[in-house]
This record gives C-alpha cells, sequence and structure tokens, in this order.
C-alpha cells in the first residue's frame, strides 16, 4: 500500500520472502537476537526487504511493508526508525548511530507502533517518512525495525527477533556524483574458467550510485572469447563497496586481456579497466604437458646415442667424448 505519491516521488521495492530459518541475516542485515545458543529462531519474514525512494525537500511520502509471523501464537510486535551503517565492503549493514547528514530516523513515523499479529498471519504494516523542507540533497538511508517481544520455547529459552526493512532516500537537489574505480582484481593465473573479477568502488559524491558494467575478455590476438555483466548493486556515499563476478566457460588456456567498462550517473559516466591473466590447466592437462616435454628429452638423448653409435660403426672407433 503506497499512500501520498506526489507527480515528483519515485518508489522502489527489492521483493525477497524470508524463511524462518534464514532470518539472521535478513537482505545482509545481521539483526537476529538470540539469546541462547540453543534457541531456535523465531518463523518470522519480511517483504521487501529494501526500498528505494525519490523525493523533493518538504514531501511526506508512504510506504509499507509485509510482515509473516509463522508462530502457533499471538505475536507482539514493536515498530520503530534506526540508524544503519554499512559493515564491510560486500554490502552488509548493521544498526548503529549514522551521520546526521545521512540519517532519516526521525523522518519515519510507523502507523502502528506496536501491535499483536495473530499467527500464521501475513499483514501490511504501513509507515510514512515526513522529508523536511531543509532535507540535504542527496542519499540519506536508515531502516523500519520489527521487533518481536520475547517468545518462550520448550528449551526454556526466551527468543526475540529484531529485522527490518532497508530503506534508501534520494533527496532531489543538487548533488555531486562522482565515483572512482579503485581496483580491479583478477588472478595472475587461473586453471580454466570461468575467471573470477572483483571491482572496488569507491562513492565521493552526495548520492548513491550503481554502476552497471560489461566484462571482455580478449585473446593475444584481440578476439572476442568471453562477456559477462557486472551485478547491479549500490555504492553509498562515502563507501567503498566491492562487486564481484566470473566470466567465460570452457576450455582456451593462453594468455587474455580482461576488459571492464563501467558507467554511472545520470550523464553515463564511463570507468574503464584491463588486466591480463593466463589460463593454465595444470592440473587437468598438466600430465600432457609433462609427457611432451619427457617426448622431447628422450629425443634429444636419443639422438645423441644415435649419433656416437653411427660413428663408431661408421669408422670402428670409439666417438671423442665431445662428439
Amino acid at each position: 500500500m503506497y499512500g501520498l505519491r506526489p507527480p515528483n516521488v519515485t518508489i522502489r521495492v527489492a521483493a525477497c520472502s524470508c524463511a524462518a530459518g534464514s532470518l539472521a541475516f535478513v537482505v545482509s542485515f545481521p539483526f537476529l537476537v538470540v539469546p541462547s545458543a540453543r534457541a531456535a529462531p523465531l518463523p518470522v519474514a519480511i517483504n521487501p526487504t529494501r526500498i528505494e525512494i525519490t523525493a523533493s525537500p518538504g514531501d511526506q511520502v508512504e510506504s509499507s511493508f509485509k510482515f509473516w509471523n509463522g508462530t502457533d501464537t499471538d505475536l507482539p510486535v514493536h515498530l520503530e526508525g534506526a540508524d544503519i551503517g554499512p559493515q564491510d565492503e560486500e554490502g552488509h549493514a548493521t544498526v548503529e548511530r549514522e551521520d546526521a547528514t545521512n540519517s532519516l530516523k526521525a523522518w519515519l513515523k510507523p502507523a502502528y507502533p506496536d501491535l499483536n499479529i495473530a499467527p500464521k498471519q501475513d499483514i501490511t504494516l504501513p509507515f510514512s517518512l515526513d522529508i523536511p523542507a531543509n532535507a540535504d540533497p542527496g542519499s540519506h538511508w536508515g531502516a523500519m525495525l520489527a521487533i518481536t517481544a520475547p517468545v518462550g520455547q520448550s528449551n526454556g529459552a526466551a527468543v526475540n527477533v529484531r529485522t527490518g526493512v532497508i530503506l534508501l532516500v534520494h533527496v532531489l537537489g543538487p548533488v555531486t556524483e562522482k565515483l572512482i574505480l579503485e581496483t580491479v582484481s583478477v588472478p595472475r593465473f587461473a586453471e580454466s574458467p570461468p575467471i573470477p573479477i572483483e571491482a572496488r568502488f569507491r562513492n565521493e559524491g552526495t548520492v548513491h550510485e550503481a554502476p552497471q558494467g560489461t566484462i571482455e575478455v580478449l585473446n593475444i590476438f584481440g578476439s572476442l572469447v568471453a562477456t559477462a555483466t557486472l551485478p547491479v548493486r549500490n555504492v553509498l556515499p562515502g563507501v567503498v563497496r566491492k562487486i564481484g563476478t566470473s566470466v567465460g566457460e570452457g576450455f582456451w588456456p593462453g594468455r587474455y586481456s580482461v576488459l571492464l567498462r563501467t558507467r554511472y550517473g545520470a550523464s553515463g559516466e564511463e570507468l574503464v579497466a584491463k588486466t591480463i591473466v593466463w589460463v593454465v590447466p595444470w592440473r587437468t592437462q598438466g600430465w600432457k604437458l609433462l609427457l611432451a616435454l619427457g617426448f622431447v628429452l628422450w629425443v634429444i638423448v636419443a639422438r645423441q646415442r644415435f649419433r656416437r653409435a653411427w660413428y663408431a660403426l661408421r669408422t670402428g672407433l670409439p666417438p671423442p667424448k665431445d662428439y
């Protein structure tokens, strides 16, 4: 359910239903709280796990997410806004205090801060964002948390879950778009395709970027042998984000160039990087190489012995030591 949506408001959601057993990292968001190591996670889930919104300063935006109670009892749930911050370069986030410049915690207002959810029920939980008229243009992020009350289990443990939907808001206005391709890592030697490739992007702007890239693998003659696309991932301002994939299949030993081209931003700025990889199938084809080398050595030694024997037969004399 979406409420107020002015013409300049855009909302995108990332749908991902989560089973109870995988809730410990909903959207790479480690919120699961289990007081006892023997306690099992509660069967609850949210959908979507991420919502992206584009709006102007002063807008009020309404959105929602679904919460599923897979338990057999009524489940008290408390909703509240929270700050999140990047945990690593893999894109994981954790609940923590965020810089006020990027925080949207104060903008969040759940329609029902506290409620009971019936067993086996999937309900919609609406909330609103009141964007201040003086909000800084650019990206702001946070989360709407759903925190369950402790639930007792048969082993005596009490379990509660904190999970949530990530919110990424782009406030319209003058922004700086600057993405840097810090490194592109490809193994110097690979046994066989697919070849892993990892790119690290640093966002030095004020708005999140989602670079879109293509990967080309060229042989020593410049011919194209494989292509791939870089997964699209958001890179938050002030953050380094690692994005990886793999390219190629089949059997093609030799020296290859790996070319990465990425574009980002409204103007389609391009970033390009090139690196070299040697494909050497030493485990699967190494015995053939050793066999070939052995044959060459045998030919060299056998040829030398044949020459010495021929000399002895032809002259009747033993061959010289240097013959």
